[in-house]
């Protein structure tokens, strides 16, 4: 390694899986290349090759705590396990300065058959300690485990949770240079999550350098000082996190048939307001891209876009910072009580908050065949990190909302935070607003 303050470097790093389709293929692959080679002739192939990783290289310095984000099958863990050295690769080259500590497969080192006491003492042996210092250090390890009388059961008796309690207690207490953590930490229950968390910001206080692999894009932003993305075994950015998060969010958008581009509309001229209510309470409701229409619909939204309160297009908000979601609706007949819903979910698919104006206790007045603008005026109390927005119309039918059109990508929005703020997520506040009258 050329320079002092790099502690893992990986140069050019590629790593190709042969997939037989059967077991003949192989034995036919293993016998007959040497014989066509013996003999002057072309080698046959009986195999498909796999790239789980291609042309991979970074590197991390000391201290450092670097972020890996990805979809599934895009050679997170592979790469990792070629880091510890579990698997080689087929080209490239890693080189490592430290003990490495890692958590990758849940209970890979672990021997089911041992007990958890008798798993420790080999881990902890395996990675250098003496047993004097395992000794010293167990009663820790035991302490934040927290298995109970488990520990002197054997392995193969744990829950996945209890295994992953056991295996990084023993990583964080070998006094390692380097942490590597594989998505283990999303088993455990939250207190232990939380507990582990707390560790790493130690670790990371004492000058260990940590890979984490996530699929969490606040933790990234939380935790990491760097962010690597990876696609289909190829490095597509390796940068600031919130640029890398940005770039992760909008290709999980695209795979999704989304546009990561708010969509101005165009005016119709049969726009009205919605009508006032009587009632005197807030209504609402959003305008932006044009989806299909489905004119068979009693009520469809027609076109759906995030503004600010002035108006103009908007997709990035600080936290704690308001944002309105525009929707055009169309009544293709009377709609004696409309009904509007909203929900708020992060870019891999959780629903985090929605609402529906009947549950909310807003009474939407009747409307009248055609066209009307309506808007919802959100809070946006959460952690940075990008979010997705559905939005579905309908109507009450015998006290129950039924929905006849549903958006599922009706945008996105991204809420700013400083890394390492540690802003926690609240529910948002939604407030209904009458919408400025449009002329029809």
């Amino acid at each position: 390694m050329s320079c002092e303050n790099d502690v893992i470097r990986v140069d050019q790093v590629s790593k190709n899986y042969l997939l037989f389709d059967t077991p003949r293929k192989r034995l036919q692959q293993f016998i007959f290349p040497r014989l066509q080679k013996l003999v002057g002739a072309r080698p046959s192939r009986y195999y498909n090759e796999f790239k789980a990783l291609s042309d991979i290289s970074f590197v991390v310095g000391r201290g450092e705590t670097v972020g890996i984000i990805g979809r599934n099958g895009s050679g997170k863990s592979t790469l990792l396990q070629i880091i510890c050295g579990t698997l080689t690769p087929s080209f490239g080259t890693v080189g490592v300065r430290g003990r490495i500590a890692a958590l990758l497969e849940l209970g890979s080192g672990f021997n089911p058959e041992f007990t958890g006491r008798e798993n420790v003492y080999l881990n902890a042996a395996v990675l250098g300690l003496s047993s004097q210092e395992i000794d010293r250090r167990f009663p820790d390890i035991a302490r934040f485990a927290d298995v109970g009388d488990f520990l002197d059961q054997p392995i193969k008796t744990y829950s996945s949770g209890m295994v992953v309690r056991l295996a990084f207690a023993t990583a964080i207490h070998v006094d390692p240079d380097i942490l590597i953590v594989d998505e283990a930490l999303a088993v455990g229950d939250v207190a232990f999550q939380q507990k582990c968390l707390d560790r790493i910001r130690q670790l990371q206080r004492k000058g260990v350098s940590i890979l984490l692999v996530t699929h969490s894009t606040n933790a990234l932003l939380e935790y990491c000082d760097r962010a690597i993305f990876l696609k289909h075994g190829n490095l597509v950015m390796d940068g600031e996190c919130r640029d890398v998060v940005k770039a992760y969010a909008d290709d999980l958008v695209r795979d999704e048939g989304g546009e990561v581009t708010t969509v101005q509309v165009e005016p119709v001229e049969d726009e009205q307001p919605l009508p006032a209510d009587p009632a005197g309470r807030a209504t609402a409701v959003v305008a932006a891209e044009e989806a299909d229409l489905l004119r068979t619909s009693p009520i469809i939204a027609e076109s759906i876009s995030l503004v600010d309160r002035s108006g103009e297009p908007c997709t990035t908000v600080p936290h704690g910072g308001r944002l309105r979601v525009r929707i055009r609706v169309r009544a293709n007949e009377f709609i004696q009580e409309p009904c509007f819903g909203i929900q708020i979910s992060s870019v891999d698919g959780i629903s985090l908050w929605s609402a529906t104006t009947q549950l909310m206790g807003i009474v939407v007045p009747a409307l009248e065949r055609g066209s009307y603008v309506l808007e919802w005026d959100l809070g946006t109390p959460f952690s940075g990190n990008r979010y997705v927005i559905a939005i579905g119309v309908g109507l009450i039918d015998n006290g129950e909302y039924r929905r006849t059109h549903r958006v599922s990508y009706a945008g996105h929005f991204d809420v700013l935070a400083e890394p390492h703020t540690g802003a926690g997520w609240l529910a948002p506040s939604p407030i209904f607003s009458a919408p400025a009258a449009v002329g029809p």
